[in-house]
């Protein structure tokens, strides 16, 4: 037997070893199931439907409801009617901000405009966590009713990851009102929120005119199609020379 084969049956056995003792303290001495593998067993096998719903509309206890929500909205019965009502419920009037952040990001999730209002209104939480959530949301419900408030907490919001995800968010509404917004964006003292400006920006110019501000046209419709790239160009990666907006100035 050569040393390679001597090695992997060494290696083999002692992967069997180590197997069993883990299972010993599991599996027992006896026939029944222990304690701790029924517990293992009802893990693997999951919740009920049943039991996920009272989790989530537990009255007595946030935990729960947070979790009860949480797992329900990782199934898509669990993104349908009535959960939505009672998730927008939940936004609007729980008491804990974990279970208010847990809603919003299943209305997110669900995609169902007609709860667009309440995640807007999620944005005006007291708890940055449930307007960060709010704000992540917002890049999935996209409807007019958002596009102030986004623009609003896109440079006045104190938390930046609110500041960078609404950003975000607006490069859905490809308007002057909102490009102007993203151009002071990218004045943010917080790299994130600069970054995610110019995304949005590019996304809505269909061009990529860097971080200053006044690089970027004020109208989305006044942007000259980018220039073509020769077939070298193309063969070695090379991207286009922006051209320069026809209007350069600061807000």
């Amino acid at each position: 037997m050569s040393a390679n084969v001597k090695r992997d049956v060494r290696l083999a056995a002692a992967r069997a070893a180590t197997v069993l003792f883990l299972l010993l303290p599991v599996v027992g001495c006896g026939g029944d199931k222990s304690p701790r593998l029924q517990s293992l067993a009802e893990k693997m096998k999951g919740r009920s439907p049943a039991e996920m719903v009272a989790m989530a509309f537990d009255p007595d206890d946030a935990d729960n409801r947070r979790q009860g929500v949480t797992e329900l909205s990782s199934r898509s019965w669990g993104l349908q009617e009535p959960y939505l009502k009672g998730y927008a419920t939940m936004v609007r009037n729980d008491d804990d901000p974990l279970v208010r952040s847990a809603a919003v990001r299943a209305l997110g999730k669900a995609g169902d405009l007609t709860y667009l209002p309440d995640v807007v209104a999620a944005l005006e939480d007291d708890e940055p966590s449930v307007r960060w959530d709010a704000a992540v949301a917002l890049d999935s419900l996209v409807g007019p009713e958002a596009v102030d408030p986004l623009r609003r907490h896109a440079v006045e919001d104190e938390a930046l990851d609110v500041r960078a995800s609404a950003a975000r968010a607006l490069r859905h509404y490809p308007t002057p009102e909102v490009v102007a917004m993203l151009k002071r964006c990218l004045r943010d003292r917080d790299f994130s929120v600069r970054y995610q400006a110019r995304a949005s920006l590019a996304a809505i110019m269909g061009r990529d005119f860097g971080y200053e501000p006044g690089r970027w046209p004020e109208d989305p419709a006044a942007v000259p199609p980018a220039p073509k790239r020769s077939w070298w160009d193309r063969v070695r990666g090379r991207k286009a020379t922006p051209a320069e907006p026809a209007a350069e100035h600061e807000e």
